[in-house]
């Protein structure tokens, strides 16, 4: 019995140990996965600050290789980042297999099981796959594949976007500071080219450069349709983060932000610009006016706007041999000859709304949220864009145009619109409609607008314009003949339900809108510029590091 006893004992001490064993086992597992997730987090991080803080400050030999030198910069960030991540999962692997015979890696395989492609990845991966099928389809492989007739933004551009998406979605935990190193280098761009703006050449790009080229070259992101497309990023996250900051240092940080971002976007002289600004003013009352403190911030933001019109103005007026010159839109704003009572009526609204805040409704009903103002807002822009519809339906089909006066030239559209974006824009939907099913479905090939254009209308560019146009000048329009209407869909789609993943999980992080503006920003002056391996990989990997914070919310909201 006594040895049945301490049989008994020995067996329940056994089991005890054996059971501290397993619990330390278990333990060590979840170390691992834990130590594996904290890596890839850690190489996330590298690759998002060598995007967003260094990428748009990189050059070699200043404006004569920017395009090139910024390309090698990406591929070789994204490459890293995929190296990286694959030799850090060796190693963890290699240690899971040695020690516990694969569990680790069979339960994280069972989690992105687990995980479904939500509608954000599907379209990402429809993109590439029309993007694949437009390239090997495409009478020009060699070429849709590298973007070397264009502006590199061929198959390997858009695959790089591919793979860096799905690691940055998954890898990657939100930081505020991520926000934070992307406008402290979009400032440092932004300073040089005010700088540039007043004749001012501190870092010495346009040394030897001709007064033509000296006027269209801006920053350290090169020709000025580019850099204000950049500046329209830094622009949109700025006001929004300005806007939300009630913190005293950090609200001094975002306002000099705002303040230099569309300092620079004016004096970027591109007219781009304006689409920015109208889709940030238009559509950002639509998150403010939910209350009366957000029209005060709206009215603020219009006023300060408009100051640095007037501002500019001035400053060209007084001292124009040493600034750059700047027409187009900006001339139509700023003379406008009541233009003076604009901004002061603006500074006095926002002056008596912060007086009625403060003082009289404190308490009052005034004070509480409501979405009335948001609706009334919509039904404004709704009404807006159908205004606009019937005057360009007036100037164009009914060929009135002249009875708008300055604004015919943005009214009218012809051949000679937007710096013959009209011409551009007819003769490559003009090649579209030539082409075979399969060409409209999945396009000519990435990046091959310039070899349509040579093939079919080179004689009347050389002797009409005495240039040859390599790109569509319209973001949307290139992707249309490029990669086709599947391809066109999916990218629009990506863009839209990514916005709209971080809008549904901007409740529990407010970041997301900052981030969701500044993409909005892009999208809108994308209607007049090209895609570029300069600026657009900057937009993507914001897009990935909002679309990876809002699933990181939505987990931790599933968890509670």
């Amino acid at each position: 019995m006594t040895k049945l006893q301490i049989r008994v004992q020995n067996g329940i001490l056994i089991k005890h140990y054996s059971l501290r064993k397993d619990n330390r086992r278990m333990n060590e597992k979840n170390g691992l996965i834990v130590s594996w997730k904290r890596s890839n987090e850690i190489i996330a991080s590298i690759y998002i600050v060598a995007i967003l803080a260094i990428f748009p400050l990189v050059f070699h030999d200043y404006y004569y290789d920017i395009l090139s030198v910024k390309y090698m910069f990406y591929y070789g960030s994204v490459i890293a980042l995929v190296v990286l991540i694959l030799i850090t999962a060796l190693i963890y692997m290699h240690v899971d297999a040695r020690d516990y015979q694969w569990e680790n890696t069979r339960y994280v395989i069972k989690q992105f099981r687990k995980k479904a492609l939500n509608i954000a990845d599907w379209a990402m991966i429809i993109f590439m796959v029309a993007v694949t099928i437009s390239t090997f389809q495409s009478d020009y492989f060699y070429e849709s594949f590298w973007g070397n007739e264009g502006r590199y933004t061929g198959m390997f551009l858009i695959l790089l976007y591919f793979v860096s998406f799905f690691i940055i979605t998954r890898c990657l935990k939100f930081k505020r500071w991520y926000l934070d190193i992307f406008l402290a280098a979009g400032m440092i761009a932004c300073i040089i080219g005010i700088f540039q703006f007043f004749k001012m050449d501190p870092i010495g790009f346009k040394v030897g450069l001709s007064w033509d080229d000296y006027r269209i070259f801006a920053s350290t992101i090169g020709n000025i349709n580019t850099y204000t497309s950049y500046i329209a990023l830094i622009s949109g996250m700025s006001v929004v983060l300005f806007v939300n900051e009630n913190t005293f240092y950090r609200k001094v940080w975002y306002t000099f932000c705002v303040v230099i971002s569309l300092f620079a976007l004016i004096t970027g002289i591109s007219d781009n610009a304006y689409l920015a600004l109208i889709a940030l003013f238009g559509l950002l009352p639509l998150y403010l006016f939910n209350g009366i403190g957000g029209i005060k911030k709206y009215l603020l933001l219009l006023a300060l706007l408009f100051s640095e019109f007037q501002l500019i103005d001035v400053i060209i007026s007084s001292v124009p041999e040493h600034v750059l010159e700047i027409n187009g839109l900006f001339n139509i704003v700023v003379g406008y000859d009541k233009f003076q009572y604009v901004v002061a009526g603006l500074w006095a609204a926002t002056a008596l709304i912060h007086i009625l805040e403060t003082k009289l409704f404190k308490e009052s009903c005034v004070q509480k949220k409501s979405n009335l103002g948001r609706w009334i807002w919509l039904i404004l822009i709704i009404v807006g864009i159908f205004c606009v519809g019937y005057i360009l339906y007036d100037a164009n089909i009914k060929g009135n145009g002249d009875q708008y006066g300055s604004l015919k030239t943005y009214l009218v559209i012809n051949d000679d619109w937007g710096t013959r974006r009209g011409y551009i824009w007819r003769i490559g939907i003009e090649s579209y409609r030539k082409f075979p099913l399969i060409h409209k479905i999945f396009g000519y090939g990435p990046d091959t607008f310039g070899i349509i254009t040579v093939n079919n209308y080179y004689e009347e560019m050389a002797s009409r314009f005495f240039e040859k146009f390599d790109s569509a000048h319209n973001e949307y329009l290139q992707y249309f003949i490029t990669i086709g209407f599947v391809g066109l869909i999916a990218y629009l789609s990506l863009l839209f339900t990514s916005i709209m993943e971080m809008f549904n999980a901007s409740s529990k992080n407010s970041f997301l809108i900052p981030i969701s503006f500044s993409i909005i920003c892009y999208a809108a002056q994308a209607v007049v510029n090209i895609s570029v391996p300069i600026v657009a990989p900057i937009m993507f990997t914001l897009l990935m590091i909002g679309v990876a914070a809002a699933r990181e919310t939505v987990d931790m909201r599933d968890k509670i």
